[in-house]
């Protein structure tokens, strides 16, 4: 069973294994140039919900999380998801999005969360589809300056009857 534990300081390799290798980044325009790490890596130690995901040996094989995004006019939830490739089919994302949903669920202020995987990233979709993220329509989407065309997926919380967002104030 994967565990969920706290993303720190310590896991920058993480973040530079998974974002400079080609076949993780593959779907989101390709490797990151690593001058754009260190500022990828700072943010993440400050998100109360970014994770590794640590596999039952023990060993950092991805990263999980959720975090507050402006998309449009309103502040959503985003999740988003990487494996290691070593690790890649062996159910490791869908256990670890299982735990942070969990999570999620369990924090009253956050009554959906949302994913927004390239629309040619299948397995991605498919973990949106298995746990019953609801498919808003397609949007693109900026990653670490790139634009892709993405699925906007939705999953409500218990707290909330539908996919909503929170209005952004600018």
């Amino acid at each position: 069973m994967v565990q969920l534990q706290p993303y720190m300081d310590a896991d920058f390799w993480l973040t530079e294994s998974l974002e400079t290798d080609a076949e993780v980044m593959r779907e989101l325009g390709g490797p990151v140039e690593r001058a754009r790490l260190p500022e990828k890596h700072r943010r993440r130690i400050t998100e109360p919900w970014y994770f590794k995901i640590v596999d039952p040996t023990g060993a950092a094989v991805g990263t999980i999380g959720a975090w507050e995004t402006p998309h449009g006019a309103e502040l959503v939830y985003e999740t988003g998801w990487m494996v290691l490739p070593a690790h890649q089919g062996r159910g490791i994302a869908s256990a670890a999005l299982a735990l942070l949903i969990k999570r999620v669920r369990a924090e009253p202020r956050c009554s959906s969360i949302h994913a927004f995987p390239p629309v040619t990233n299948t397995p991605s979709n498919a973990l949106c589809r298995k746990f019953g993220f609801v498919l808003l329509g397609t949007t693109d989407f900026v990653y670490t300056g790139r634009t892709l065309h993405c699925n906007h997926w939705s999953l409500a919380t218990p707290q909330a009857p539908a996919a909503t967002t929170r209005r952004h104030v600018a």
